[in-house]
């Protein structure tokens, strides 16, 4: 009987064993979710920022402590799974005194992420976050544009951000 018993203890510990190990291996290789914060402090200037054209429009007053924004978008994006870049149309027209992080979040999932988006500068394309291809398919879906604002005298990340509804469609 006593045999028995260390047989049983030892199935318990093997079954235990291999459960914990495929919890593991889903948790490191096949969970859907890919959580990107915004950070802290402005990052490096975005690599497909550009002048926007004819673009002459002079900063706008604020208030000391303040600061203004005006943003010109698009709200359908494009996904092109096969080269992993995302197009669509954002700018951060000269008034504006606050430098920009756009993030492209599909249910909570942050699938594109800008680098500093300064006044004066728009973006036309983005590529998808590592894995974001894995986790999308071709069809459409609602998304959110999330835009993080930066204080341009210190670099921080102003507590005001702004969420704007979207239309994307994978290809």
């Amino acid at each position: 009987m006593n045999n028995n018993k260390y047989k049983r203890l030892i199935l318990l510990l093997l079954l235990i064993a291999v459960v914990s190990t495929a919890v593991a291996l889903w948790a490191l290789f096949f969970r859907n979710d890919i959580e990107i914060i915004a950070p802290d402090r402005v990052p490096a200037v975005d690599n497909n920022a550009e002048d926007i054209p004819g673009d002459n429009s002079e900063k706008s007053d604020a208030p000391a402590g303040g600061g203004s924004v005006n943003l010109t978008f698009s709200k359908d994006v494009t996904i092109n799974l096969s080269d992993k870049s995302v197009g669509l149309y954002f700018a951060s027209p000269n008034k504006s005194t606050h430098d920009i992080v756009l993030q492209i979040v599909v249910e909570d999932t942050v699938i594109a992420q800008s680098g500093t988006i300064a006044p004066g500068n728009q973006v036309k394309e983005l590529e998808l976050m590592e894995n974001a291809d894995k986790i999308l398919s071709k069809g459409g879906y609602d998304g959110k544009f999330l835009v993080h604002f930066y204080d341009k005298s210190n670099g921080n990340k102003d507590d005001v951000n702004t969420e704007i509804p979207i239309n994307i469609e994978v290809k």
